[in-house]
């Protein structure tokens, strides 16, 4: 008789339960670690379109409409990357993505916020801020795999509750999340 016994095929399929376990976190830190470069990308855009009108009107917006990096339909000073802002609160409904906050319409004070947000349990809670005449990023952690992912964002070894993206184990412009 040719085949596998039932033993074998039990060994392989434990086998590869035990590679999928192990690669599992380091792929859910892949992910959330891709969303984080869309935020900080927004944040980015965010920051110089705010410059930008500052140079003409010599005022931050606290409004999305009129900056051109919010989606269609985004208006006042928040909006969520998916779904939608549920009663102008942080929970953006079905959505697992960030909240998006413009505040300070007066120079220094404008910063854009960007808060990782979920319906369900957030295995990463982070908030990113960065002040619109500034080039650094603050990555503040809320829970420890949000601090682990923070200090890999500001490549720092251990983690911290506030970080800046270029390497200081502290907030950038000293603000904080």
């Amino acid at each position: 008789m040719k085949g596998f016994t039932l033993i074998e095929l039990l060994v392989v399929v434990l086998i590869i339960g035990i590679l999928s376990a192990a690669a599992m976190p380091a792929y859910q830190k892949a992910v959330e670690r891709s969303r984080m470069v869309e935020a900080v990308n927004l944040l980015d855009s965010v920051a110089q379109a705010q410059e930008r009108r500052y140079m003409n009107v010599n005022k931050y917006s606290l409004d999305f409409r009129g900056l051109g990096v919010a989606p269609k339909g985004a208006s006042g000073p928040t909006f969520c990357t998916k779904g939608s802002v549920s009663g102008g609160s942080p929970a953006c409904g079905t959505g697992n993505g960030f909240l998006m906050r413009l505040t300070g319409t007066d120079y220094p004070e404008g910063i854009g916020y960007a808060e990782r947000v979920s319906p369900g349990e957030i295995r990463y809670a982070y908030t990113l801020s960065r002040k619109y005449d500034s080039t650094g990023t603050t990555c503040s952690g809320t829970n420890d795999n949000g601090k682990a992912l923070c200090a890999d964002y500001c490549g720092i070894d251990t983690p911290v509750e506030s970080c800046c993206s270029d390497g200081r184990n502290s907030a950038c412009d000293e603000i904080g999340g």
